[in-house]
């Protein structure tokens, strides 16, 4: 069973069992494993306290004090874009945006933003490289393809089973 709250999917999108997605919004033809975690709340670092105590909205607590409103947000949104393949066991920390078209590996922590086609992995997640050269990425995000109507993409599904070039994205660009 998995737990989807405050949150959107996308078209064409699929999160796996035994996740917890909150405050995340997710885009079209993203793939994600089981056990993904987005939107857990976060503590605070810079205060005095990073008990619940001091600044939870959600926890209901005998005599809440609720002195860091204003100052520390618990929940902030998370942005997953389109085209994203997420592996198992992930977790990515409030407040993050992932870009279109990225690849983050099982069992990473994301705590920051990851770009556009970057392929991320690790605790915390780094990016290991990109999936293809910087000119082929303008490309990519001026014609965006997940955008495209579904007669579109299945006249032009021949291009979906090609290792991606410039030849082939010309093709798509004409």
């Amino acid at each position: 069973m998995s737990r989807f709250t405050n949150s959107k999917l996308g078209d064409y999108s699929y999160v796996g069992i035994f996740a917890y997605v909150n405050n995340t919004t997710i885009g079209k033809y993203c793939s994600i494993s089981m056990n993904f975690k987005a939107g857990m709340g976060q503590h605070p670092t810079k205060l005095l306290s990073s008990s619940p105590f001091f600044y939870s909205n959600k926890h209901v607590l005998k005599d809440k004090l609720d002195v860091a409103k204003g100052i520390f947000q618990e929940y902030e949104d998370i942005k997953i874009g389109n085209d994203v393949w997420i592996g198992t066991d992930v977790f990515i920390m409030d407040g993050v945006t992932v870009g279109d078209g990225a690849i983050i590996g099982s069992k990473a922590v994301v705590v920051n933003d990851v770009p556009d086609y970057a392929i991320v992995g690790g605790v915390p997640a780094k990016v290991i490289k990109h999936r293809f050269s910087e000119e082929i990425i303008k490309e990519l995000k001026k014609i965006r393809w997940w955008d495209w109507d579904i007669e579109k993409i299945k006249r032009n599904k021949n291009i979906f089973s090609k290792e991606l070039n410039m030849r082939i994205l010309k093709k798509i660009v004409e």
